[in-house]
Formats: C-alpha cells, sequence, structure tokens
C-alpha cells in the first residue's frame, strides 16, 4: 500500500487535519507553488500539496517533506526553506529529505501513485483544478472563489486537498444529490478534478446583504425543517452554515458532518442549535 493509502487509514483514527495556517513555515521550490501544506501527520513526513510548472506544461504533485529537524519542531518560528526544482516527469508523488548538518536535500522515491477520489458522481459537469481562475481564498486551496468559461459568476470550489479529506467531501456531494432540487441549498454545478481524477465539487457562490439576513434568519429553521423532512441531520446547524440570498431565500451548506437518519434525537440537536443562534442574533425565542 502507498504512504498515501497509510496515511488515509491513520486518519481514521486521529481527527482530520487542517490545512497550514498562516504564521507557518514557507515552503519555496523554484519551479513549484505550494498549494496547501499540513503538519506531520501521525510518524510521517510533512505533505505539500503543489502545482510544478515547465514552460507551458502544469501539473498537480505531491511531496512529503522528511527532516529530523521538522521532527523535532525546528524552526520554532516561522521560516522561509528553500527546496530544489521538482522535476516534470511522470510522478505525483515524491519523498525530499533536508540534512541538518549540510543543510542539502535529496528527492527520492518519485512514484506514479492512484489516489483516493470521489466516487458516486452523480453531475454531468467536470472541469480540471488547473483550469479555474482563483478571485478568493476562504480556506487555503481547500475552499476557493473562482471563475470559469462555463459560468457567468463567481462559482465556489471546495476540494480535498489531501486524500483524508475525501470522506467528508464524499458525504457532502451525497448530501447535495439527496436534496438536488429542494431549494435547501446552493446550486450543485459539477465537479472539480485533477488529471481525471474527482477531488472535490463546484457549487453556486452567494454573496450576502447583512440587512437581508438579519431579516430572514427564520428561514434558516425553515430551511433546516425541510431537511429534517427528507430524513437528513445536518450535524452542525449553526448560523454560519446558512446564508441568505439577495432575494431573502434561504439556504444550508456544510454538509460534512451530515446523516441520513430519522432520529429525532438528531433533528433536535440541529433544531437546538440554530434556534440559539437565532436568539442571539435577534434577542428573542425562536
Amino acid at each position: 500500500m502507498s504512504l498515501w493509502g497509510r496515511l488515509f487509514f491513520v486518519s481514521i483514527a486521529i481527527a482530520s487535519a487542517q490545512t497550514a495556517a498562516p504564521g507557518q513555515n514557507d515552503y519555496r521550490f523554484p519551479n513549484s507553488q505550494v498549494l496547501a501544506t499540513q503538519q506531520k501527520v501521525a510518524n510521517y513526513d510533512h505533505p505539500l500539496r503543489k502545482v510544478v510548472s515547465g514552460g507551458e506544461q502544469k501539473d498537480i504533485k505531491y511531496t512529503f517533506l522528511g527532516s529530523k529537524l521538522l521532527q523535532a519542531g525546528y524552526p520554532s518560528e516561522q521560516a522561509t526553506i528553500d527546496l530544489p526544482p521538482l522535476p516534470l516527469h511522470n510522478w505525483n508523488e515524491a519523498h525530499i529529505h533536508l540534512y541538518k548538518h549540510s543543510g542539502t536535500h535529496s528527492i527520492r522515491n518519485t512514484t506514479r501513485t492512484s489516489y483516493l477520489e470521489m466516487v458516486d458522481v452523480w453531475h454531468h459537469r467536470n472541469i480540471d483544478y488547473l483550469e479555474f481562475v482563483k478571485i478568493e481564498v476562504l480556506q487555503q486551496d481547500r475552499l476557493q472563489v473562482v471563475t470559469h468559461p462555463d459560468f457567468d459568476a463567481p462559482v465556489l470550489i471546495k476540494i480535498a486537498s489531501f486524500p483524508w479529506e475525501m470522506l467528508s467531501l464524499q458525504r457532502e456531494a451525497t448530501v447535495y444529490s439527496l436534496l438536488h432540487g429542494s431549494g435547501t441549498t446552493p446550486e450543485f454545478l459539477g465537479y472539480v478534478t485533477e488529471g481525471g481524477r474527482v477531488i472535490g465539487f463546484i457549487t453556486e457562490y452567494i454573496t450576502e446583504v447583512p440587512s437581508i439576513r438579519g431579516r430572514n434568519m427564520r428561514g434558516c429553521l425553515a430551511a433546516l425543517r425541510s431537511l429534517h423532512q427528507r430524513g437528513i441531520a445536518h450535524g452542525d446547524a449553526h448560523d454560519g452554515n446558512c446564508l441568505i440570498r439577495k432575494d431573502g431565500s434561504a439556504v444550508l451548506i456544510d454538509f460534512e458532518l451530515s446523516v441520513e437518519t430519522w432520529s429525532h434525537e438528531e433533528f433536535e440537536r440541529d433544531l437546538d442549535v440554530i434556534g440559539r443562534c437565532i436568539q442571539e442574533l435577534s434577542g428573542n425565542p425562536y
């Protein structure tokens, strides 16, 4: 089994790793742009997701950065770490080792690995990640506002930067399929691919108007009840996961923790969370 596969199974037993936030190390390659990094997972090296460029050719590749210095928490503060240029051969996974005393690097084990991907694809549209034009990053690499010639307005893409994030996105895409046409979610517009592998999805991008949001928070409660009528518990039903369109309609987002169930306990938990949020925002009981 590849290292990606082992990492995936390790992640089942630990909390999902989050992509690196500002303040962590800046890893620089002469011919690559780092898209996402994560802290060391279990006993494995630091994973990096990057786009490697060579003339007009661009490819997404993954590397694991190994070093006893990094394992010991070095550097203790944010630092820029310069790394060697990456080859443009037919590989998508490599391991880079930093040598403590000489400050040199070595690239080891460049291989072609089959990564996890989303299954049960139900929408006809697939667009490669590198075809999008980035407008705004909402979560590093994972959640972005982008443009593409297929769409007249900016859209939102949500991707699994690393394989241990795939299960939650698969669950979310499944919920979108179950709710398709219900009006309780943003419009699902297709899938994001990476070299043919499905790694995420595309949805309508909703820009909220604060004055409208304040007047229609109860629409969030109605959307949640509609979800329950279809046998789905949201699992994270706070007010930040409900968006209000300019026309005043409310939609729910972020279904990574959602489950298919008819459990009244699960439904009541959802309603309690959103109800307390509405009460805090309005000052009135829901």
